[in-house]
């Protein structure tokens, strides 16, 4: 059965992620390994300053919104999809 699916993202959510956003406790790299382990540290706080600064949650969810968007079932997995 496929089920017609809007997002709404309640703005305690958002709020509680910015909160915890804020908290992160960033530990050192190791030098001298580049991306072996994953990725560098300063494009990572580069996206945490962002969504916590200029990110506008309600702008993204209305334009998703936007389109008609869906729910179903395959296999025993929940799938969304537009």
């Amino acid at each position: 059965m496929i089920t017609p699916y809007t997002i709404a993202i309640p703005q305690a959510d958002v709020d509680d992620l910015k909160e915890r956003l804020a908290r992160v406790r960033w530990t050192n790299e190791l030098p001298g390994v580049g991306t072996d382990y994953g990725v560098p540290l300063e494009p990572i706080k580069r996206l945490v300053k962002y969504w916590l600064e200029d990110y506008d949650w309600q702008i993204w969810e209305a334009k998703l919104n936007s389109y008609p968007q869906f729910t179903t079932t395959i296999d025993g997995q929940n799938i969304y999809f537009l």
